[in-house]
């Protein structure tokens, strides 16, 4: 576990000097920033990231009221916790603070060893609770990613697509959806090996990822199909997408276990929704960019088949 980060603010400096002493009886902190009043203080919260800010509860300007007011309202900075710094006499400020956001309150004058500890136990909940985040947001990752390719996998193509196809239907905005076939993908696993083809398949499905934007969504579809999600995009700029992502893949040198280079295509299969339609599902828009991929391999693979109408039929 790293070491916190604490922000004291305060508009005197005797004051800060004593937290500062205080805190620096001990190795678990790591970096100290002083402030002398609350604006200053909101000013360096993304730049400085502290794990706990001790802040005097009256001082000109911006009091610690104001200061855990304008605080709570940036999801930048909400969650760091706030230990106030108050009067012994002023109870009902201290339930104020305490009611307002403030984790916890010391009052003045303070004895050193309870501040440590007060700080102590703040900055380890803060610790904590980051390392919770970060390995929920690595569980995340890895329940919608495809562990062969490391694109997203179906399960997150599902839901994907069924909010996109949601907004096309509430706000019009345009929405397109490529499947993509490697070619003769049997005979490149015959030929030179599952371990071969499985990297066969993680190279492209990288180089689809390299070339469409950070907002587009790449996915395993299913075996040696991938799926492009292309949100607010029409038909006419998905085309020239979906020829950029042919072109690439076509060029995409493949090697074997000895060294020898081989290219392989793919065929694409693209559908749009744009603002002329009327009824539309996720299952009636799968099936009919499906039936463009099976309209792209029947007119000799490695090309982009557009759906219409002259397709289904």
């Amino acid at each position: 576990m790293r070491r916190g980060r604490i922000l004291i603010v305060d508009d005197s400096a005797s004051v800060r000097r004593e937290v500062l002493q205080a805190l620096s009886t001990t190795d678990e902190f790591e970096a100290f920033r002083e402030c002398e009043d609350g604006f200053a203080a909101l000013k360096v919260l993304t730049e400085f990231r502290p794990d706990v800010v001790i802040c005097d509860l009256v001082m000109p300007g911006c009091d610690g009221i104001t200061f855990l007011r304008f605080k709570g309202s940036r999801t930048d900075a909400a969650n760091i916790p706030v230990l106030m710094v108050t009067s012994a006499d002023d109870t009902d400020r201290k339930v104020e603070v305490l009611e307002r956001g403030a984790a916890d309150y010391v009052t003045k004058p303070f004895h050193p060893r309870e501040l440590l500890a007060r700080v102590r136990t703040l900055c380890k909940q803060r610790l904590l609770q980051e390392e919770l985040e970060t390995a929920n947001t690595k569980l995340y990752h890895l329940s919608c990613t495809d562990a062969l390719t490391g694109v997203f996998n179906r399960r997150h193509f599902d839901s994907t697509l069924e909010a996109e196809v949601s907004r096309f239907l509430r706000y019009r905005t345009p929405l397109s959806l490529i499947l993509v076939d490697v070619d003769h993908f049997k005979s490149v696993n015959d030929r030179f090996g599952h371990t071969v083809g499985d990297n066969v398949l993680r190279e492209i499905a990288m180089v689809l990822k390299t070339v469409v934007r950070k907002a587009d969504v790449v996915a395993r579809y299913g075996g040696e199909e991938l799926a492009v999600i292309l949100g607010n995009t029409g038909e006419s700029g998905a085309v020239i997408l979906a020829e950029r992502l042919r072109v690439a893949v076509e060029r995409l040198e493949h090697r074997t276990a000895d060294g020898r280079v081989f290219h392989t295509t793919a065929s694409f299969g693209l559908s749009s929704l744009e603002s002329a339609e009327a009824k539309v599902t996720c299952e009636s828009f799968l099936t009919r960019t499906d039936e463009a991929l099976y309209a792209s391999k029947k007119n000799g693979r490695n090309r982009v088949a557009v759906w219409n109408s002259r397709t289904a039929a």
